[in-house]
């Protein structure tokens, strides 16, 4: 099933960068690759969101269970960039400092 995101995992750099746009429709899929980023990753994370168009509040709520779990063992992930809507976003729900910004 093609969603209107995309999400590339670099390894080597512990890059997680996430484009196009995130709702509701689209979020279990994106926690299922953000497990799966888990799995497949050493240390801590960094999420790339420059070129994610649109995230509404599910799309959030998986990023913060994201962070929860890598905190649960020990890492960390922090947001590197983000588009000027997500940005907003983040701002308005007060959870920047969860993600290191």
């Amino acid at each position: 099933m093609s969603f209107g995101w995309k999400l590339d995992v670099s390894t080597e750099e512990a890059l997680i960068k996430i484009s196009g746009e995130i709702d509701f429709t689209g979020t279990p899929a994106l926690r299922e690759e953000l497990h799966k980023c888990i799995e497949t990753t050493k240390g801590d994370l960094k999420i790339d969101l420059s070129d994610l168009e649109y995230l509404d509040s599910s799309g959030l709520a998986s990023l913060i269970e994201f962070s929860r779990l890598l905190t649960k063992i020990d890492r960390s992930v922090t947001i590197i960039s983000a588009s000027e809507q997500v940005d907003k976003l983040l701002h308005l729900t007060q959870v920047k400092s969860l993600f290191g910004m």
